[in-house]
């Protein structure tokens, strides 16, 4: 007896699938979300399929409401005062920190300096453990103006709770990595490869409000000399791009 191919049942079968999905939708009602080149409308569906448009929001995040009385509507309306509120809030609160007196230039600040994250090959390399953290710490021991406090981590090692205050005016979160990079021999003159040590971080305070990024490398045998450069590019966000705009204690 021959066989027959179950190909058409199977298409028959989504086919099937597909209308009843459209019908339940069709039935049930509810939005429909429609985004196009930045333009975002919303429409509410109802029963027969018939869409009409509740908002549309532009490419420029203006929202206009064409339907005042639908929930969906209502929703959005609140949650633009709400974020226009957080935006009139720290609008406000700059106005006065800017307003504010500022720290004096010999005047110190507080840094929160957590423990650099090493990648594998810096972690099988560093040698005793912890080495790295301090010798970036070691740079900024006796600096004048900086002065290294607690931050996330107490000095017992132990993590604070969440929300716990700092008194940190700068946080400096850092990682180490070893890579293999490509350049020119400055001996020889010519191109070749050799195993680099990378210090990379990220220099935050919240007033005022700034995020920096810095990096710094070089050749292995070189960890010292390249950890010095790097912990000279902090020093110099910290206290010439962030100090100026720290209030005054």
């Amino acid at each position: 007896m021959p066989l027959k191919s179950s190909r058409p049942m199977t298409t028959l079968s989504s086919y099937c699938v597909a209308v009843l999905c459209l019908a339940l939708t069709a039935c049930a009602g509810g939005y429909y979300t429609s985004k196009v080149n930045g333009e975002k409308k919303v429409y509410r569906v109802d029963e027969q399929g018939t869409k009409a448009l509740v908002y549309e929001t532009d490419p420029n995040g203006q929202t206009t409401i064409h339907d005042t009385q639908d929930p969906m509507a209502k929703r959005q309306v609140a949650a633009q005062e709400m974020a226009e509120q957080i935006r009139a809030n720290k609008a406000a609160q700059l106005e006065t920190l800017s307003a504010a007196p500022k720290r004096q230039p010999q005047d110190p600040i507080y840094v929160s300096l957590a423990p650099p994250v090493l990648d594998g090959k810096m972690q099988q390399a560093e040698k005793p453990k912890g080495a790295v953290a301090q010798q970036i710490r070691n740079e900024f021991a006796s600096d004048p103006i900086i002065k290294l406090v607690p931050g996330n981590q107490n000095t017992a090692g132990l993590w604070k709770p969440r929300g716990a205050p700092s008194i940190a005016d700068v946080e400096v979160s850092s990682k180490v990595s070893i890579k293999e990079v490509y350049g020119v021999n400055r001996q020889t003159g010519k191109p070749g490869k050799m195993v680099a040590v990378v210090f990379e971080a990220t220099i935050t305070s919240q007033v005022p409000p700034a995020s920096y990024t810095v990096s710094e490398s070089g050749h292995i045998l070189q960890n010292v000399e390249v950890s010095k450069r790097f912990a000279k590019q902090v020093r110099q966000v910290i206290v010439e791009k962030i100090g100026p705009g720290i209030p005054a204690n």
